[in-house]
């Protein structure tokens, strides 16, 4: 599914990729052969590739339609990025947009663009490439930036020998310069509908979108989980975040606050059909795909 209709919203799930795309063992350092033995009845096919051991992940973003505005959450890798050191990243040409026009919306009726974070598939498509100049994906669009997220990574993101510098310069500073950006504190309000929930970890500054419609609550949970193992193993951290420990923690409060509740779940990263619920098992947790 690509589309749920929500009450009064509408979510639609633009996909940029989805497919077997990292090593279990590299995203996960707690990972162990015999753990994935384990989960590998109910991981594979769908959530475990049988032929190469790697996880199946979405790139993708979440377009939300309120009454009043139509507002998109992360924006992938991009096309045309220079990422030498992340193949996945580099140089791509995704349908994004076409994708994006496939689900009734063009860029230039986004009124808002939030980023969970700022890691580099979540900022990609804030810019597209004109005439050799990065420029604004969303030109009528206010982005919003966690203010604390920006904080820790404003001084990283200047170093030029930083990574992390290549997508501050093409998809970051570019939405500054067009002063297009906010920076908002934790428990922002937009629309009276959408609410960001600080859930930090994975970054400093993570924030989890919070959607409520009617009697439906929706949570958009960025990296807080990557892949729904993390659900039956809340202990496991990727290698990506910041601060493992205070991520666990994180991912651990999450899962008890919404098990067994009516909260429908999007993660940035589950493949399709992408959305669930949390519900128990044993002492841990399963996600369930609706």
């Amino acid at each position: 599914m690509n589309k749920w209709p929500l009450g009064d919203l509408t979510i639609d799930r633009i996909l940029e990729f989805e497919g077997p795309s990292l090593d279990p063992f590299e995203l996960f350092p707690d990972c162990t052969p015999e753990v994935i033995d384990d989960h590998r009845h109910w991981l594979e096919p769908s959530l475990l590739d049988p032929k190469t051991g790697l996880l199946i992940l979405s790139f993708h973003s979440l377009v939300i339609r309120t009454p009043r505005h139509t507002i998109l959450v992360d924006t992938c890798g991009g096309n045309d990025k220079n990422r030498p050191q992340r193949d996945r990243y580099h140089m791509k040409q995704w349908p994004y947009l076409e994708n994006l026009a496939a689900a009734g919306v063009t860029p230039e009726e986004v009124d808002f663009v939030f980023c969970t974070h700022l890691h580099v598939d979540h900022v990609g498509w804030n810019t597209r490439l004109r005439d050799g100049r990065w420029v604004p994906t969303f030109p009528n669009a206010r982005y919003l930036f966690g203010r604390r997220e920006w904080e820790y990574w404003e001084e990283r993101f200047q170093d030029p020998e930083a990574e992390e510098h290549l997508h501050y310069q093409d998809s970051i500073l570019p939405v500054i310069s067009a002063e297009q950006a906010d920076f908002v504190d934790d428990g922002f309000e937009l629309d009276e509908v959408m609410r960001l929930e600080p859930s930090p970890g994975h970054t400093p500054g993570h924030c989890c979108a919070h959607l409520s419609s009617g009697e439906t609550e929706i949570v958009m949970s960025g990296d807080l989980m990557h892949h729904a193992i993390q659900c039956a193993e809340p202990d496991w951290s990727s290698c990506f975040c910041a601060d493992p420990d205070l991520a666990r923690a994180t991912r651990r409060a999450f899962l008890n606050r919404y098990c067994e509740t009516d909260t429908l779940v999007f993660p940035a990263h589950f493949p399709s059909p992408t959305a669930g619920r949390i519900v128990p098992d044993g002492d841990t947790w399963r996600f369930k795909f609706e």
